[in-house]
């Protein structure tokens, strides 16, 4: 089991490159004792078809949204060393560490841990294993020694398992890896699956070819189910990312984030229809930045800009949750407010106007507001900002910064 994120920019920290060197230093001294025993060993055909089949199963991964990567190579692993001793795993998991980088996008360093924790959780695993068998697994198995496979791939799990999320928080800067419910169940896996599916690849493999060649299968496609099903889920995800980002570009202005004049009409033509409903009163408060020609010309396009952002920044702040924000195009702006009437929508303008002025963000620009209120002014979209223009353009005749709708 393994887990992939994408690596700094910036590289390895100093501290993350000599915890990785630590575990592949670890990992090469098991490899250095463990390669003449293998030459010695009177069934060389056990190591060879275990290694194939780890070589393979390290193409199907199931790819968790955590950055787990479920791989299908470690009951393999765990078979050959119930069958050969602990010497078959450094050279097992080496040829992991040296795919997986290629196959899953591991980094180096990623794989550096991979290899040497692993390849001292099976020394101490399968050493003691085969200390209290006295040799290869025994057939057929007891209690005793279901217990014992279990408890193997506990202790293989409490040394992998801790070395790889931390390795993560290494590479990903974020500790929340470490917490007990992304290790539980990487941990859980070790002991429910991997170790009891060593011992069923094993039986099978002591029974003859068809019924190994069964298991392998087996094992193989649930591994190639699961893939399929976590990619389908992530294509899944994907694409209702996808559709929510279309959705808001659709709906919102990019500059500023605030809706747009498409999603004025809609919204007032419902707020309007609610109140021939129920007779809530409906303001529309709409402003108009003057001079801000100048300030493109004179200070930059990314001025003007920032003062966009700072006029959506305080229509942000100074709204309540009902109600609604909207550049409606270029310098002009509209605060809907249902449940508000015309008197409350004049101290929204005051407050407003207040609160542009209160520091830079408006870079020599300034401010005209119109305000009209339904059913005061008009009873359509059309007429609320009919009624809404003409008292700001009335405010921008008569050089003030304040329009009030007339009736």
């Amino acid at each position: 089991m393994e887990g992939t994120l994408p690596p700094s920019r910036a590289g390895p920290s100093r501290v993350y490159l000599a915890y990785a060197l630590s575990w592949l230093a670890a990992g090469l001294v098991l490899l250095a004792a463990a390669l003449p025993h293998l030459a010695r060993t009177q069934d060389p055909r056990t190591f060879l078809v275990f290694a194939a089949l780890t070589a393979v199963s390290n193409l199907v991964a199931v790819r968790f949204p955590s950055g787990v990567i479920l791989g299908m190579q470690a009951p393999f692993v765990f078979g050959a060393v119930w069958l050969l001793g602990w010497q078959a795993a450094a050279p097992l998991y080496a040829l992991c560490a040296l795919v997986l980088p290629l196959l899953h996008r591991i980094s180096p360093q990623r794989a550096m841990v991979f290899f040497g924790s692993t390849s001292v959780a099976m020394f101490l695993a399968g050493g003691l294993l085969w200390r209290m068998w006295g040799g290869p697994m025994p057939e057929p198995l007891c209690l005793r020694d279901v217990a014992a496979v279990l408890g193997a791939g506990l202790l293989h799990g409490l040394i992998n398992t801790p070395a790889a999320a931390l390795a993560r928080s290494f590479e990903s800067g974020d500790p929340a890896t470490l917490r007990l419910c992304i290790l539980g169940p990487m941990l859980g896996i070790s002991v429910a699956v991997y170790a009891p599916m060593s011992a069923l690849l094993v039986m099978a493999y002591r029974s003859g070819v068809p019924v190994f060649a069964l298991t392998v299968s087996v094992w193989l496609l649930v591994g190639l189910t699961l893939q399929a099903y976590r990619a389908s889920r992530d294509l899944h995800a994907r694409l209702e990312q996808a559709t929510r980002e279309l959705e808001r570009l659709s709906t919102t202005d990019p500059l500023t984030d605030l809706l747009n004049r498409r999603m004025f009409v809609e919204i007032a033509q419902r707020e309007l229809a609610r109140h021939r409903r129920y007779g809530d009163p409906v303001s529309l408060v709409m402003l108009d930045l003057r001079h801000f020609k100048r300030v493109n010309d004179t200070l930059g396009h990314q001025a003007g800009d920032a003062v966009l952002q700072w006029v959506a920044h305080v229509l942000r702040r100074r709204m309540r949750r009902t109600d609604y924000a909207f550049r409606l195009g270029g310098d002009e702006f509209a605060l809907l407010l249902p449940g508000t009437g015309f008197s409350g929508a004049l101290a929204v303008a005051d407050s407003l106007y207040r609160a542009l002025h209160s520091g830079d963000g408006l870079r020599g620009a300034d401010v005209t507001v119109g305000v009209a209120s339904c059913p005061d002014h008009g009873a359509t979209v059309d007429e609320l900002v009919r009624a809404a223009d003409r008292a700001l353009y009335r405010a921008r005749e008569d050089d003030k910064w304040l329009g009030a709708a007339q009736i």
